[in-house]
């Protein structure tokens, strides 16, 4: 799931949640969505935390 690979990508960064809603633009509330699957970032938001997370896009959408 790809959720899980977005918190676990996060914390293994050492980033806070308010460390990355601050970098990617969004609100807390929305990579807290993200992160239980409530709701998807668009491809542009998979780019960024990528980049932010020091992972690949691949690995953080579940092909990697």
């Amino acid at each position: 799931m790809e959720q899980q690979r977005y918190r676990k990508a996060r914390k293994d960064a050492g980033v806070k949640i308010e460390q990355a809603a601050a970098s990617l633009g969004v609100s807390i509330t929305t990579l807290m969505n993200w992160e239980i699957g409530k709701t998807n970032p668009n491809a542009r938001n998979i780019k960024e935390m990528s980049e932010l997370y020091g992972v690949t896009a691949d690995y953080l959408i579940g092909i990697a």
